[in-house]
């Protein structure tokens, strides 16, 4: 290969970069962000009844995630934390994630996971987010024996 085709290779990815970055201007949701978690209504989209419950989520830099919060009634020896995956999708705002935690009673019996996948949108500041969610409640056996649906507001914690 000529180095002129290599400076031009090496000049074409890092203008492309670049200009990522200049789209973004830095806002990403890598980071820590306290949230508060609202069970929906799948059918009507509204909240459930149930109160918000806040909890923590850790956007980590190789597009994994960890994710922590208890829910109303609960004790958080009856799960434990979860882990998950994340990406960007289109444009710098939009992103969406899953992770599991695993569930266990009152005993320390294993009886289950849960699983939600969300999409997530970032707020022009790049210090909030909301979010949409599914959750799938799985048995022992791994076959889902519930379903759900949630929203999450985020802030970034500094």
């Amino acid at each position: 290969m000529r180095k002129s085709t290599v400076r031009g290779l090496i000049f074409a990815v890092g203008f492309g970069a670049s200009a990522i970055a200049f789209a973004d201007n830095g806002r990403t949701i890598e980071g820590v962000w306290r949230t508060a978690v609202t069970v929906l209504n799948c059918q009507t989209g509204e909240p459930a009844g149930v109160p918000p419950f806040p909890g923590l989520f850790t956007f980590h830099d190789d597009g994994t995630m960890s994710e922590f919060g208890i829910g109303p009634g609960s004790s958080p020896a009856l799960r434990s934390p979860g882990h998950g995956v994340w990406q960007r999708e289109h444009g710098w705002q939009d992103y969406s994630y899953a992770f599991i935690y695993y569930r266990y009673d009152s005993s320390g019996v294993f009886i289950g996971s849960q699983k939600v996948t969300s999409d997530l949108a970032l707020a022009a500041s790049g210090d909030s987010f909301v979010t949409k969610s599914v959750v799938e409640i799985f048995g022992v056996n791994n076959n889902v024996i519930a379903t759900a649906c949630a929203s999450a507001a985020g802030s970034r914690f500094e």
